[in-house]
């Protein structure tokens, strides 16, 4: 799989997770929730964030080691 695939995968996980904490949250807000949104949803969204900035960057390091490697 390509690690633009990787990344889609990764942004729709999220955003499904987002979408369906959303809905729970709404009728659902006490001091457990808002727990498990400081300590497992909001660290979940900033680990796909760091790891799709991470995958941008692989991607434009595979592609100059490609052109590096054709131009030799």
């Amino acid at each position: 799989m390509s690690n633009a695939t990787h990344k889609a995968k990764l942004k729709d996980t999220i955003r499904v997770l987002r979408e369906q904490w959303l809905a729970l949250r709404a009728e659902w807000r006490d001091a457990a929730s808002a727990s498990i949104e400081r300590e497992a949803i909001q660290p979940s969204e900033d680990a796909v964030r760091i790891a799709t900035l991470a995958l941008d960057q692989l991607s434009d390091a595979m592609e100059r080691a490609r052109r590096d490697c054709d131009a030799r």
